[in-house]
Formats: C-alpha cells, structure tokens, sequence
C-alpha cells in the first residue's frame, strides 16, 4: 500500500472516528443539560453563594461540550473532505 492510500485511509479512519465522537457527545450534552436544568431549578433560588456557583460551572461546561461538538464535527468533515480530494 502506498504512502498516499495509507494517509487516506487514516484520514477517513480520523473523520470517522470524530463525527462517531461528536455524535455520542451530543447523546450526552442533551442527558447533561436536563441534569443542569434540574439542579438549576431545584437549588437556583437559594441565596447561597456556593449554588450559584455550581450553576455557573455546569452551564460552562455545557458550553464547553458544545464547543467539543462542533470542533469534532468540522474536524470531521474537513478530514473527510481532505481524504476524498487525495
């Protein structure tokens, strides 16, 4: 197998392997924003500065999540792009 067939397999492997990646990410980012959701409305009236806190955090890791989706999916697509081009 050439080197070229070699990269080209291995890009397509990459693609692959990121648009499986965002797809359970994205399986998980909607179970994690219903959790938020709930601890945000069962604990987001306290007064407690601590709560606030908590809600804060999970709400940028949900950003973060949607952040890692849409990395993967374009690192995806462009890989799937590179690997159809060779």
């Amino acid at each position: 197998m050439s080197q070229l067939s070699t990269v080209k397999q291995q890009l397509t492997s990459i693609g692959n392997d990121a648009k499986t990646t965002s797809s359970g990410l994205a399986g998980f980012k909607s179970k994690f924003s219903q959790a938020v959701s709930q601890v945000e409305a069962t604990i987001g009236g306290t007064a407690q500065g601590v709560d606030k806190e908590m809600i804060q955090t999970l709400q940028a890791a949900e950003k973060q999540v949607d952040a890692a989706i849409a990395a993967l999916q374009q690192a995806s697509q462009a890989a799937t792009r590179f690997a159809a081009s060779l």
